[in-house]
């Protein structure tokens, strides 16, 4: 059964129309009625606030159709803002960002979407996708965590001294961020200082155009889920 017919399911339950849902829900006219896999973690987040509706049943069709649990989301969430915050959703991409140079992933392309991750109150909602990071270069990211990460869109903004994800044809790869020789480079760094027997930095710094760069995102913080917080809800 897809998205869509399992939300005429819910709606038909209910005896509401997807109009009277959509203005339950706080969401735009129509929006609703073009429901799939892609829909943005924004209205996911609007249906779960101000409904009973399971989002983890209308993504997938696993669990029960309606959130027991909740009780009234609307009233609780009025009433608690911290309820709010731990039921943001962020969508996570199958996707990698590797801290070495060496290593670097060969398909730059975006990865398909995998899911949803509830983060809990953490980050400020400010995040616009979650990615994995792999690699020891930075030592501040532990290998195999997801990184919460938020789209530059002005490149000569970047605040130097900062962590970013770097994409480009060849590469994505997690680095702080340093003036490069040029106005139109920036030089990349590793934050770990191991050296080869000969004094050389095993992971050296390097430089990058910023013409070549496809796409960059400030990291806001890294999720390690070793005590079951994090909630992935799979769309496929």
């Amino acid at each position: 059964m897809s998205i869509r017919k399992r939300l005429r399911e819910y709606i038909a339950l209910k005896g509401i129309s997807l109009r009277e849902l959509e203005r339950q829900c706080q969401i735009s006219n129509g929006v609703l009625g073009r429901l799939n896999e892609s829909t943005t973690p924004k209205t996911l987040t609007r249906l779960q606030e101000n409904s009973d509706l399971n989002i983890d049943w209308l993504m997938t069709g696993e669990g029960e159709m309606l959130n027991q649990t909740i009780g009234d989301a609307k009233e609780n969430f009025e009433g608690c803002r911290e309820d709010k915050e731990s039921e943001r959703l962020i969508p996570f991409y199958d996707v990698e960002t590797t801290g070495g140079y060496n290593g670097v992933v060969s398909d730059s392309s975006e990865g398909a979407l995998v899911g949803y991750i509830q983060p809990g109150g953490w980050f400020d909602g400010r995040e616009t996708a979650a990615i994995r990071h792999v690699g020891d270069s930075m030592t501040e990211y532990p290998n195999g965590c997801i990184l919460a990460v938020k789209k530059v869109y002005d490149r000569h903004l970047l605040v130097f001294g900062k962590n970013y994800v770097i994409e480009t044809l060849e590469y994505r790869i997690t680095k702080r961020v340093q003036k490069g020789s040029t106005n139109n480079t920036i030089t990349l760094y590793s934050t770990n200082t191991e050296k080869y027997e000969d004094g050389r930095l095993v992971h050296e710094p390097f430089e990058v155009e910023l013409d070549d760069i496809i796409n960059i995102y400030s990291i806001l913080g890294y999720i390690v889920n070793q005590s079951g917080e994090m909630k992935l809800i799979r769309t496929r």
